[in-house]
């Protein structure tokens, strides 16, 4: 059984609930056999409870804390990678890949150089090329060179099949072909476990890989997972719902705060604005990022902080789901709600994200929404209000940290150092595909990609 609530006054503090009231831990359990491709067991299961919680840890110590994740960003190499955002050359970056970008005019010293691409494509797969070494090292990247294909084959085809019930032995082509990326996906994830092993025991390493700058969350989930004595299969299997929550939202995010804020009249030079004392600049050109203050960006820009905030209503669907471990009664004004043991329930968060009598003109790209005087200093302030787009209770989204300053760099970078425009001469955003999470286009943009000069 199945209970869904929607726009209940006391969420957070229903869904704050201990584990032994709501849990998460089925629901991870369910994600990890259904989707990740794990054969449920009692074993399994009985591995799965005695780690749950400390597999969880090393990803909230660097996701969740302020300082790690914008040190762990600052790592990734921002400023060069915005550098090459497009590269003008046949030469391609990883990232421009499956952009289907068309060099219009070469990048030459006397003349402009202009660039067409798919923005989503290219958008999407060059927050993943920052995000994924952070966590598995760059080998992990360079190695497995259908990473990033395999990886939205999985999320986009099958992964809301499967969500839906819909069986893996489905007659279906998408079917077939999205198992098999997700084959790829375990088996590169299980033999970058085995050279984790092999470092940590200090082994000889297959390949001689690199594993210098694999993070610590792999290297402590290691240590749980050989407490355990989880097979390396199953620490694959694991392991590809983490590498799916790292990127399968904040990938699509960035393309739509991007595709907002330089397709709204008037924002890009705000922005601009705001951002510039944050940001050096080279008096060079090309034009190059010589620094950055994270962590000021993410406090004082309250316009890229609402722009981020008016992105998550209009292209996300959050949801929070539990396993009720224990009856509870739910009251709702003068109804009480029995929620039974055994059960499954969903606060549906993302419903009231197009009630215009929550947002006036709901289906407007309006950041100032999310702009209010503080009610004691006075002073402008962005807040999420509402909007709950990491879900709510103790089982929030773990990566929200890491995931909200990777928008604000990449974003940041893109801006400073690139202009973007629609080729085909006026901007119209596509429709978004529905599901649980970032919303996807229903088909990509093309645009024209030029260096930014200052004037």
């Amino acid at each position: 059984m199945h209970q869904v609530l929607v726009n209940l006054p006391d969420v957070d503090r229903l869904l704050s609930q201990s584990y032994h009231t709501l849990s998460s831990e089925p629901v991870q359990y369910t994600l990890m056999t259904r989707i990740c491709g794990a054969t449920d067991s009692p074993e399994l299961k009985r591995k799965s409870e005695n780690s749950w919680k400390d597999l969880l840890e090393p990803i909230e110590r660097l996701f969740l804390n302020d300082a790690a994740a914008a040190a762990a960003i600052e790592r990734g190499g921002v400023f060069e990678r915005a550098a090459s955002f497009v590269t003008f050359s046949a030469d391609v970056k990883r990232w421009e890949s499956s952009a289907g970008v068309r060099v219009v005019t070469p990048d030459l010293p006397d003349k402009l150089g202009v660039v067409e691409a798919n923005l989503h494509s290219l958008t999407r797969d060059f927050g993943a090329c920052l995000a994924i070494p952070l966590l598995y090292g760059q080998d992990f990247l360079d190695r497995y060179s259908q990473l990033l294909d395999d990886f939205w084959k999985f999320d986009n085809d099958i992964f809301p099949l499967l969500m839906m019930g819909i069986p893996s032995w489905a007659p279906l082509r998408v079917m077939k072909e999205g198992l098999a990326a997700r084959s790829r996906l375990v088996n590169e994830l299980e033999a970058l476990y085995r050279r984790i092993d092999q470092h940590q025991r200090g082994e000889p390493v297959d390949f001689g890989a690199d594993m210098s700058d694999v993070s610590n969350v792999a290297l402590e989930r290691n240590k749980v997972y050989n407490r355990e004595h989880w097979s390396f299969q199953r620490r694959g299997e694991g392991d590809l719902a983490v590498l799916w929550g790292q990127n399968a939202n904040t990938q699509p995010m960035l393309f739509w705060f991007l595709a907002f804020v330089y397709s709204t009249a008037g924002l890009l030079p705000r922005l601009r604005e705001e951002i510039a004392p944050y940001v050096k600049l080279s008096q060079t050109s090309p034009l190059e990022i010589l620094s950055m203050n994270l962590l000021g960006l993410c406090r004082d820009c309250l316009l890229m902080k609402a722009c981020i905030f008016e992105t998550y209503r209009m292209a996300n669907e959050p949801a929070s789901v539990r396993y009720v471990a224990r009856p509870i009664t739910v009251k709702d004004g003068e109804y009480n709600h029995e929620l039974k043991r055994g059960t499954f329930v969903t606060a549906a968060h993302s419903l009231i994200q197009r009630d215009p009598s929550v947002y006036t003109s709901p289906d407007n790209f309006e950041p100032n929404r999310f702009l209010k005087p503080d009610p004691e200093s006075g002073k402008l302030s962005a807040r999420y209000g509402a909007l709950k787009p990491w879900g709510s209770g103790t089982a929030a989204c773990k990566g929200r940290t890491f995931a909200e300053k990777e928008i604000v760099a990449l974003g940041t970078a893109v801006i400073s150092l690139w202009d973007i425009g629609p080729a085909s001469g006026t901007w119209d955003l596509p429709a978004m595909v529905p599901g649980m999470g970032a919303k996807k286009p229903v088909k990509d943009v093309r645009v024209v990609i030029t260096r930014r000069v200052l004037l």
